[in-house]
């Protein structure tokens, strides 16, 4: 039997699972890729079952948009970082079945080289992404004879203003806590908290939400986390802070991680801008798209605290726009992205229509909590 068809229904890997690999960060033994060379050149698939989060359709989107970019990577030159990828999600992916990952070398230019990229589960596209790598310039003005090379160069105004530092912020450990003992949620809601933040390769601390223009100052005296219900939810920003749980050993997998958590409370921003897309009135929310510029992509390090932004410009047709920002602690725009989305209101319909286009796992980790 060919090495593709033996894989186990139980497990989700087409070999079988090593142990984790302890001298290294949870997000690298998350994102680990297995080469198939018996199948054929630049097939990869998926070392460890992936992560199904609960009430998902699929498994969690940021896992497969990491590991297409990671199996990308791995076809480019050590010097080559990414710095755009644009995916669509096709198909729900089962967290049972292996993702075999199927790179296309598109170009090979001096400065740029593309990528496509299929995940494929039993010979079906779940997803499909192309992305694009570049010389850092750092590496090119070390290279070149002309180190006083000019270019162009600025980028958005840090929000330093009312943004409250990661250890003034709660930890989740901390807000299970209190919403346990404030009675919002129950004795099980809690422990599945604690279960997500325990295998989250990543921690968290929310800031809250503000005011996208600080300026306007359109909030309540005694918190930035709390805006003016008046406020249009296209004005309004979620804010928090993320890093890596390890220190990350091996530097390609850096960018890779920035996608995994990129996926994380994306979608659901909507939810916590506009009311009426609170999560007990929604019937299905899945991701359609996704899309990433790295700005700094051989300066980024996410195992330091990293802002991130997420706002919600536009919601009609049953859609939504979402829009990230991700911030370096000194300042340093490190990432754009955008994902537009699918917002069904429960009225019967759930479901309907969405056999051939859906997220795999479109709800983010955290969107329970």
């Amino acid at each position: 039997m060919p090495p593709h068809e033996r894989s186990s229904s139980s497990t989700g890997t087409i070999k079988a699972e090593p142990p984790l690999d302890k001298t290294v960060a949870p997000i690298e033994n998350t994102l680990h890729l297995t080469p198939l060379f018996e199948i054929g050149p630049n097939i990869f698939t998926n070392t460890r079952k992936l992560w199904q989060p609960v009430g998902a359709r699929g498994i969690y989107g940021g896992s497969v948009i990491s590991q297409s970019l990671l199996a990308a990577q791995l076809t480019v030159p050590s010097t080559f970082v990414p710095h755009s990828m644009h995916c669509y999600f096709v198909l729900s992916g089962n967290p049972h079945i292996p993702i075999l990952y199927h790179v296309d070398i598109v170009r090979e230019g001096r400065s740029f080289h593309t990528r496509t990229v299929q995940a494929r589960q039993r010979g079906k596209a779940i997803f499909t992404m192309t992305c694009s790598f570049t010389v850092p310039q750092a590496t090119k003005i070390a290279e070149s004879d002309n180190p006083e090379k000019r270019i162009v160069r600025h980028q958005p105004v840090f929000p330093t203003a009312d943004i409250r530092l990661p250890e003034e912020c709660e930890s989740e450990s901390d807000v299970i806590a209190r919403l346990l003992k404030t009675g919002r949620i129950d004795e099980d809601m809690a422990a599945e908290g604690m279960k997500r933040f325990e295998r989250d390769p990543f921690e968290w601390r929310a800031i809250g939400v503000g005011q996208r223009n600080p300026k306007a100052k359109i909030l309540h005296p005694a918190s930035t986390s709390h805006p003016d219900p008046s406020l249009p939810p296209a004005e309004k920003v979620m804010r928090q802070w993320v890093r890596s749980k390890a220190p990350i050993s091996d530097p390609l997998y850096v960018n890779p991680a920035l996608a995994y958590f990129s996926d994380s409370w994306f979608i659901g921003t909507v939810g916590r801008v506009n009311s009426a897309a609170r999560r007990d009135r929604v019937g299905m929310m899945v991701s359609l798209d996704h899309t990433i510029h790295f700005h700094a992509g051989d300066r980024t390090k996410v195992d330091e605290w990293l802002l991130v932004e997420t706002e919600c410009p536009w919601a009609d047709e049953e859609r939504t726009l979402v829009r990230m920002r991700v911030w370096s602690a000194d300042g340093t725009l490190l990432a754009s992205c955008l994902q537009e989305g699918m917002v069904r209101l429960k009225d019967g319909r759930e479901g309907e229509g969405m056999e051939d286009a859906s997220s795999p796992g479109a709800h983010t980790p955290k969107a329970n909590l």
